[in-house]
């Protein structure tokens, strides 16, 4: 089994699906249960068909080639987790979606409506599809990478399973959960598999093979770390 495939997916998809679970609380909690319930689950629907359908495309690309483009893209991805994550951690600032999380995602519930509300709903659509969307990129992105799909679904999977009993039993306690904490860890591990992957897309042999990840995963640690600490002196 590939236990870091499993991790990093596991760790990037919990924060999306924390923030789509903070997303259908705010909206359920001001009166719009359904639209939030069934918005989460069209959202979740739409995307899930369009990965399946989406993969099975990618899969006629050359290995070296996707090597090279997931590498880079999850240098970009990880790069701004990790970025927004030291400034939150060096200010001591929570994520916008654990303090209102509806304005920071920009929605604008409709207030004056009997009933189902079909607006509030595509709201929740909306949103939903959109931070599943970004664990889509993950879980395919690892996948057609490694070739770990089970791994990388399984990840996916564990994350929304933990997110729902997480929210189920203590969405009281939702503004506890270490946000920054955990997107900074999950945009280190997509940094980390994305300078393996890009160096084994241009020909470049790692002299410790898969090992080499493990020195990846603590360079960057390091690295968040002094420069957390250096900025907060700054302060």
């Amino acid at each position: 089994m590939n236990i870091g495939v499993f991790v990093s997916v596991a760790s990037a998809a919990s924060v999306e699906f924390f923030e789509t679970a903070a997303i259908a609380y705010a909206i359920a909690s001001s009166g719009y249960k359904q639209e939030a319930y069934w918005g989460t689950l069209s959202g979740l629907f739409l995307v899930g068909v369009a990965t399946a359908i989406l993969r099975t495309g990618l899969q006629i690309i050359p290995l070296y080639l996707l090597q090279i483009i997931i590498g880079l893209s999850l240098l970009w991805f990880g790069w701004g987790w990790v970025k927004k994550s030291v400034l939150r951690q060096v200010k001591g600032k929570r994520a916008g979606w654990i303090a209102d999380p509806l304005t920071s995602e920009g929605i604008s519930l409709e207030t004056n409506h009997q009933g189902f509300s079909k607006i509030n709903f595509l709201l929740m659509t909306k949103s939903s599809a959109l931070e599943a969307l970004e664990v889509a990129i993950v879980v395919i992105t690892f996948g057609l990478a490694s070739g770990a799909w089970n791994e990388a679904l399984l990840g996916a999977l564990l994350a929304l399973f933990l997110t729902v009993i997480v929210v189920a039993l203590l969405h009281g306690y939702l503004v506890k959960v270490p946000e920054v904490l955990i997107k900074l860890s999950a945009g280190i591990m997509l940094i980390s598999f994305g300078t393996f992957w890009l160096g084994e897309g241009i020909g470049f042999h790692w002299p410790l093979g898969d090992f080499t990840l493990l020195l990846l995963v603590g360079f960057y640690v390091l690295i968040c770390f002094l420069v957390i600490e250096w900025l907060k002196k700054k302060e």
